[in-house]
């Protein structure tokens, strides 16, 4: 398969394929670290119906009118809501709750880009951009996205999650099915092998014109791109999940394609009806989180995964309509396993879940401290990913006395009784 057979394969399946993927100065090998993983609730996810739980206040909960208590799993307290008590029972030794975030907006295209990028400014890197960036330079599919905020800022574009025929031909592009091929492997690869030695032999020659000989180069080094992508069709499956973008994904990170993914599920824009619009979103969303844990669990890249979920902002008491509007402060999750920082709370919101005042040193609440940011949460999250940035344009501007420090196991905040 020649280089633009490649790329006008690749297109046609709507998949970008990073153009240095190709060429001899980023030869594309496979990736074996860390994999980042953002989930967006899309919409504005309620707080109060998942981390930061509101018992005693008719005004903010129907379940608080009901005399239903709050959730309790380790030091993590949670909404009666959806199949809440399920999830965080089976997840909470590996999740850090972050309560009392202060978005800065109430807008979802604001609210979406400063969770992404941790500034509510335009400009700045999405943490999945990042994190591509920082490690996957020269994998073909090194940020792949399926929703929530995909704005590039120059750094590394993202490449839409395919879907399993798009993604099982990339990978398998003899194949006429799941068990029938165009032709024989066998003439596949001896002709692949005959190319390359002669490309190689031309390579060796000393009459060869330089613009010939990049061409030439490109096509040896398409060559290996093909062989990585070769690894995806070892371990793509006849079938795939329910939660199928999800499970592209992973397969994509078992076979070292991919550094980082980003996932979207909506339903919490609810304005009216919020526990009925609740029963349905939530479940979602805490579906698709365990079926990442789980299926990763089942492929063994479990202990690589790193994980995020966060929204917009949060929302605000409930309205005349049982709906509940927008609100800038929210909540946000990060999760990984086994983690020594897990079981944990940072950070609170008051009664009304205004945004309250912590300190970086003890995060406990602190007048003299500071609410909460997206930035905040970024400055934690680009130390401890490895993907700090010395370019001046992406400074988050954070000053060094409001560095929280997240992943510090000794530092909690709790809750305080509302």
């Amino acid at each position: 398969m020649q280089r633009r057979e490649f790329l006008s394969l690749a297109g046609r399946a709507g998949v970008f394929i990073a153009p240095w993927a190709l060429i001899p100065e980023a030869q594309a090998q496979s990736y074996s670290g860390r994999i980042l993983v953002n989930i967006h609730a899309d919409g504005g996810l309620d707080q109060s119906s998942w981390t930061d739980p509101r018992e005693s206040d008719r005004a903010i909960n129907s379940y608080a009118a009901a005399g239903t208590p709050a959730g309790v799993a380790g030091n993590i307290r949670f909404a009666p809501m959806g199949n809440n008590a399920a999830f965080f029972n089976a997840h909470f030794r590996n999740m850090l709750v972050i309560n009392g975030v202060h978005s800065e907006t109430n807008d979802h295209g604001g609210g979406a880009r400063a969770h992404a990028t941790g500034r509510l400014d335009a400009g700045y890197p999405n943490v999945a951009e990042l994190h591509a960036a920082t490690y996957g330079k020269g994998l073909p599919m090194a940020w792949l996205n399926a929703g929530g905020f995909r704005t590039s800022a120059g750094l590394m574009p993202a490449t839409p999650v395919p879907d399993a025929n798009a993604f099982r031909a990339l990978s398998q592009p003899n194949a006429a099915s799941a068990t029938n091929d165009f032709m024989k492997q066998a003439d596949v690869t001896r002709t692949q092998a005959v190319r390359a030695e002669r490309m190689k032999a031309l390579m060796a020659r000393g009459d060869v014109l330089p613009r010939s000989k990049i061409a030439m180069q490109e096509f040896i080094d398409a060559a290996d791109s093909r062989a990585l992508l070769a690894r995806v069709a070892q371990v793509t499956p006849a079938t795939f999940d329910t939660f199928t973008q999800a499970h592209i994904a992973l397969v994509a990170g078992l076979a070292g394609l991919t550094t980082t993914v980003q996932l979207s599920t909506g339903g919490f824009d609810t304005h009216s009806n919020h526990d009925n619009s609740m029963t349905n979103a939530l479940p979602r969303l805490t579906n698709l989180v365990d079926y990442i844990w789980q299926k990763s669990a089942e492929l063994g890249i479990a202990n690589r995964l790193f994980v995020r979920i966060y929204s917009e902002f949060g929302r605000t008491a409930l309205n005349s309509g049982n709906g509940k509007d927008h609100h800038e402060v929210g909540s946000q999750i990060l999760m990984e396993a086994n983690a020594p920082w897990g079981n944990r709370v940072f950070g609170l919101s008051g009664p009304k879940h205004q945004g309250l005042k912590i300190s970086p040193s003890t995060a406990k609440e602190d007048a003299a401290g500071f609410v909460l940011k997206p930035r905040h949460i970024h400055a934690a999250m680009r130390k401890y990913l490895g993907i700090e940035t010395t370019d001046p344009r992406f400074n988050l501007k954070v000053p060094a006395a409001e560095m929280f420090d997240l992943f510090n196991p000794a530092l909690s905040t709790g809750y305080v009784t509302m």
